[in-house]
């Protein structure tokens, strides 16, 4: 859930970039009618980060649903669907943000994932006659 904001433009600026982290701040900010000197104003005022740490932690919010959900789509689609024009990239700016590898991060993920349905299945078959 989303923190409410009074400023209708910053609204809109979190809607955005929730829809499509890799809109660029200047984007963003020509669709709110305002210059991105003062939708960065705004923002920082209203929501107490950046525009660009904001757009990131979408990001990286989104590649760590797609990582998670969709073992089947490739990291580079993914980087891709992101923004990033090449894997490299985004494999490094994930490693800086989230603190490992997204292949990494998959697996963990997936393992965390098969390991509850694991736990589920025993607690089931205790449960049924």
């Amino acid at each position: 859930m989303e923190p409410s904001h009074s400023d209708f433009r910053i609204q809109k600026t979190t809607r955005l970039l929730h829809q499509n982290s890799s809109r660029t701040v200047a984007e963003v900010a020509s669709a709110c009618s305002l210059s991105t000197s003062r939708l960065s104003h705004l923002f920082k005022t209203e929501v107490g980060t950046t525009v660009g740490k904001f757009r990131c932690t979408c990001r990286f919010s989104k590649a760590k649903r797609m990582l998670a959900n969709t073992p089947e789509v490739a990291i580079k689609e993914i980087a891709y669907t992101l923004g990033y024009h090449h894997t490299s990239s985004f494999t490094r700016a994930f490693e800086h943000e989230i603190g490992e590898s997204p292949t990494d991060y998959r697996k963990h993920e997936l393992k965390k994932k098969w390991c509850a349905a694991v736990i589920a299945n025993k607690k089931h078959k205790r449960l049924t006659p």
